[in-house]
């Protein structure tokens, strides 16, 4: 039984990571590149930690500069759970 819940977790960790690059693909990229270097407007690449933090600050509208109304367009209607997906995924580009 223990092994099965194992297998569980390690299989959802994976559908999770998937979906985070399948909203990243389709929410972030055209701005910050499919690898998350491109430095788009702002002229700063994405990769690197905290991303969750970063990215629940912009749809709150407390994080950012001069991009941060657009985040906030840009996350609207992104649900916690597909954001969290979406950081989970960034934080794993190097």
């Amino acid at each position: 039984m223990k092994k099965v819940l194992v297998l569980m977790a390690i299989g959802f960790s994976a559908l999770v990571a998937a979906d985070g690059a399948k909203l990243f693909g389709a929410k972030c990229a055209e701005c910050h590149g499919v690898d998350g270097k491109d430095t788009a407007i702002a002229g700063k690449a994405i990769v690197g930690g905290g991303t969750l933090t970063k990215l629940n600050g912009y749809k709150a509208g407390t994080f950012g500069g001069a991009q941060k109304e657009t985040m906030q367009a840009s996350l609207t209607g992104i649900s916690d759970a597909d954001l969290k997906a979406i950081a989970d995924y960034v934080d794993t580009l190097k």
